[in-house]
C-alpha cells in the first residue's frame, strides 16, 4: 500500500523532476527541439507530396491519351465527311445545269425521269411539308420496370423504328438530324454513340419526313412504330415531341453524302421510253421499291428507304 500511495502522490520520479529543473535553469535548447523536428519532417513530406503529384501528372495514363487522340482522329474524319459532301452537292448542282444547257426533247424526258429517281434515291435536297419528330434522353434517374434499372435512352434500334414507320405512312423523303436517309442508309449503335451512316450524333434526334402531314401523323399513330413510341413514352419516360410543317414553313432536307452507282446504262433515243419499258437489267428501281438489298442488307431493318 505505500508504494501504490508513493505512485499516486508523486508519478514523476524526484531524479528526473531534478534534472528537469536543471535544464530548465541553465537554458537547455533541448525541449525546443521535437518541435523543429516536427517542422522539418512536414516540409519533407510536402516537398515529396508535390514530387510525387507532377510525376503522376506527367506520366497520365496510356489509355487516357489513346482516348484523346481517337477522338480527335473522328472529328478530323467527320469535318473531311463534311468538305466531301458539300463538294459532291456541288458537282450534283453543276450537273445538273449543264443537262438544262443540252436542251432538245428527248433529254427533258430524261431529265424528268432522273428528277423523279433521283428524289427517291435521296441525290438530290428536297423541301415541302411534312412530319418532324424528336426523341430525347430520359431523366438521368433509371426507371425501374419489372424490378430491373433500364435507362431511359434513346438507342438505335429507337430511330430505326421511327424511320420504318414513316416510311410506311408514306414519307417521301426521311433525314435524321440533317443525315438524309437512303436504300443504302444504316442506322447503327457503337457504344452509346447512335450512328446514321456512321456518322455519329447526339440527343435530341430530330426525324423530318417530307409528305402529306395529316397521312403521316394518322399513319404514325396507327401503326405499329406508333404504338412503339408510346411505350418508350409511358415505361421509360423518354420525349416523344411531334410537330407538322405546313409549305408555309417547309421542311428542308439535304441530299444523301454517301450514294454510290452501282448498275447503269444509257438511255436509248426514245427517252424515259426506252429506260422504263422493260424493266431489264441495269434499270433504276422506281421510288418505293426494294432497293436496299444492293448492299446486302435489308432496308426495314437499317432504317434506310424502302
Amino acid at each position: 500500500m505505500s508504494l501504490l500511495a508513493e505512485v499516486v502522490q508523486r508519478p514523476v520520479d524526484p531524479g528526473y523532476a531534478a534534472a528537469a529543473e536543471r535544464r530548465r535553469a541553465a537554458g537547455d535548447p533541448r525541449p525546443g527541439r521535437p518541435r523543429a523536428l516536427s517542422a522539418v519532417a512536414a516540409l519533407v513530406l510536402g516537398a515529396l507530396l508535390a514530387v510525387a503529384g507532377v510525376r503522376a501528372a506527367a506520366g497520365a495514363p496510356e489509355a487516357d491519351r489513346g482516348r484523346v487522340e481517337l477522338l480527335e482522329r473522328v472529328e478530323a474524319a467527320t469535318a473531311r465527311a463534311d468538305a466531301l459532301a458539300a463538294r459532291a452537292a456541288q458537282l450534283r448542282g453543276d450537273n445538273a445545269a449543264l443537262a438544262e444547257r443540252l436542251g432538245g426533247d428527248p433529254a427533258a424526258a430524261a431529265g424528268a425521269v432522273a428528277d423523279a429517281l433521283a428524289v427517291a434515291a435521296a441525290a438530290v435536297p428536297v423541301s415541302g411539308p411534312g412530319l418532324e419528330v424528336t426523341l430525347s434522353d430520359a431523366a438521368p434517374d433509371p426507371v425501374q420496370v419489372q424490378g430491373a434499372g433500364v435507362s431511359g435512352r434513346v438507342v438505335d434500334r429507337d430511330l430505326q423504328t421511327l424511320v420504318n414507320g414513316l416510311w410506311l405512312a408514306g414519307a417521301e423523303a426521311v433525314a435524321v438530324d440533317g443525315v438524309r436517309l437512303s436504300s443504302l442508309s444504316s442506322i447503327r449503335a457503337a457504344g452509346e454513340a447512335v450512328l446514321v451512316d456512321y456518322r455519329p450524333l447526339t440527343p435530341p434526334y430530330r426525324v423530318s419526313a417530307v409528305g402529306d402531314p395529316a397521312a403521316l401523323q394518322t399513319g404514325l399513330a396507327t401503326s405499329v412504330a406508333g404504338r412503339y413510341l408510346q411505350v418508350l413514352q409511358d415505361n421509360y419516360g423518354i420525349g416523344v415531341d411531334v410537330r407538322t410543317a405546313s409549305a408555309e414553313d417547309p421542311l428542308v432536307l439535304p441530299a444523301a453524302g454517301r450514294l454510290q452507282l452501282r448498275v447503269a446504262r444509257p438511255l436509248s433515243g426514245d427517252g424515259a421510253a426506252g429506260a422504263a419499258g422493260d424493266g431489264a437489267a441495269g434499270s433504276v428501281p422506281a421510288a418505293g421499291a426494294g432497293a436496299g438489298a444492293l448492299d446486302g442488307q435489308e432496308p426495314d431493318e437499317q432504317g434506310g428507304a424502302p
